[in-house]
């Protein structure tokens, strides 16, 4: 038997690695599987193996570091590399020294085997590699079709297995990530014999025996959570109803694909666990509240009540996620005629809208991997007309507000009231008085005393004018409200401020 050791930090690519392949009838036997470089190196130097098959990236020493070190003790392994990255340094270093093979993570079947004839080839020749390859085209494909042997007392339970990606994890990264999930379901149902699992076009199925799972849905939940610790990272699952025979599992599978749409919703399901019958999302599903709901958000968004917009858009996803029953394309129509919705609404009361591009906000919602994102955009969506609104208002507000300061500014002699200033900027009297008041931080007596007063003093500085004559000069017409404004301003009577301005 050639001798191989495997090495990786990652202990369910080692567990996949085993299962790739049908090592005893390669002729091959694994010795040893570690998870750091300097362990790695102690057993090539201790083993001997003919074959060592590592991770590039390890710590304690690299793939790279290993190969190095063996070449300069006069060790002849040949070394097979496994990367989660194609890193060119990397690749051409191990290539200098003389390496097998370079592989990526997810490790195909093909072209381990291509790597491990090539590596049986290094170590003892064409004609054994050749052999080998015979062997291997002739061996079980590893899978133990023998636990699920038709019996007429056992049922069967078909299992659709699906990942919940992260969104910014690339094609690479996930081929990763599945390559784990499933060599952790080979692992799980291998130890327990409670079924196998097989893939086919990337969809992973597993089949449970019935008799020796107990409640199907206690045991899948117990998967999931296992699968969790494994991998990182969550799984999604679809159990099928039992059968009997071992010819209807296709078409019983074919019905948990079914609710397979059910993945871009599982962020919103605690334990992402469903059958073939469940009612995922429960509570009212009326089409009749869509529209009272579009209708609250307006009101909300118009008010410029943003905690009120926030609560409706809220109560409006999670009516959503009941009407969609599982299919995106849903999703996205129903928050599409939301923001449609909100677009027509303001052009009909003649309020700023937002041009919407609903083509390109349809592509958007589109690209969304899950129902969180996809409510995050349209709450996102929503929140632009408030801020549009606001903007709109604060504009409209600063505009009308200069309007006043100046019309003040050119008539403060005169006899100015609240309803002349009001006529003027077209506002109903008793909303500009509250109006004024928001957007200038004084009540509107006060400010045009304000400004009569600041017209006032330099003439009590620097002319000879009585005080009334200073008084009605800029529009008091009494000399006691005068003298009250002043004493409000400067804590001094006018005669007073005068005399102490023109002293010092």
């Amino acid at each position: 038997m050639i001798r191989m050791i495997l090495a990786d930090d990652e202990p369910v690519i080692t567990r996949g690695i085993r299962r790739l392949l049908d090592w005893k009838t390669l002729g091959i036997e694994i010795i040893g599987e570690y998870e750091d470089g300097r362990s790695a190196l102690e057993a090539i130097v201790r083993e001997r193996p003919e074959i060592a098959l590592l991770d590039i990236s390890m710590p304690g020493l690299s793939g790279v570091e290993i190969l190095k070190e063996c070449r300069a003790m006069g060790n002849g392994a040949a070394v097979i590399f496994i990367s989660g990255f194609q890193d060119f340094e990397y690749a051409k270093a191990a290539l200098e020294y003389g390496a097998a093979a370079y592989l990526l993570k997810p490790v195909i079947r093909e072209e381990l085997l291509r790597a491990i004839e090539k590596s049986i080839y290094m170590v003892i020749g064409e004609e054994a590699a050749e052999r080998v390859e015979v062997k291997e085209n002739t061996a079980d494909s590893g899978i133990n079709y023998e636990m699920l042997v038709e019996n007429k007392e056992a049922g069967y339970v078909p299992v659709y297995a699906d990942i919940v990606y992260n969104k910014e994890e690339d094609d690479q990264i996930r081929k990763l990530i599945h390559f784990s999930l499933f060599s952790f379901l080979e692992e799980y149902l291998n130890e327990t014999g409670k079924g196998i699992v097989f893939q086919k076009n990337e969809k992973i199925a597993l089949i449970l025996k019935e008799s020796a799972c107990g409640k199907i849905g206690t045991e899948v939940e117990s998967i999931w959570a296992e699968s969790l610790q494994a991998t990182g990272h969550t799984t999604f699952f679809v159990i099928g109803d039992m059968v009997s025979a071992m010819s209807q599992i296709p078409g019983m599978f074919q019905q948990c694909l079914a609710r397979s749409g059910y993945l871009f919703f599982a962020d919103k399901i605690p334990v992402p666990v469903i059958g073939l019958h469940d009612k995922v999302f429960a509570g009212r599903g009326d089409y009749g509240l869509l529209g009272e709901l579009r209708q609250k958000l307006f009101e909300a968004i118009v008010a410029q009540n943003e905690a009120d917009m926030k609560e409706i858009s809220g109560q409006y996803g999670k009516l959503v996620l009941r009407l969609a029953e599982g299919k995106k394309e849903d999703a996205c129509f129903y928050f599409c005629t939301a923001a449609r919705f909100l677009e027509e609404r303001c052009e009909a009361f003649a309020l700023p809208a937002r041009k919407l591009e609903m083509k390109e906000l349809l592509e958007k919602s589109r690209r969304c991997g899950r129902f969180g994102e996809m409510e995050a955009l349209f709450e996102q969506e929503f929140a632009g007309y408030l801020d549009t609104i606001k903007a709109a208002a604060i504009n409209s507000d600063k505009k009308d507000i200069l309007k006043a300061k100046d019309y003040i500014e050119k008539h403060y002699m005169e006899n100015l009231s609240l309803n002349v200033l009001a006529e003027e900027i077209h506002m109903n009297p008793y909303y500009f008085s509250s109006f004024f008041k928001k957007n200038t931080g004084e009540n509107f007596k006060d400010y045009v005393n304000r400004v009569r007063i600041e017209h006032a003093v330099p003439m009590l500085i620097s002319t000879d004018k009585k005080t009334y004559e200073i008084a009605e000069k800029v529009g008091f017409g009494d000399i006691r409200m005068f003298n009250a404004a002043f004493m409000k301003i400067y804590r001094e009577t006018p005669g007073s401020y005068r005399k102490r301005v023109r002293e010092f």
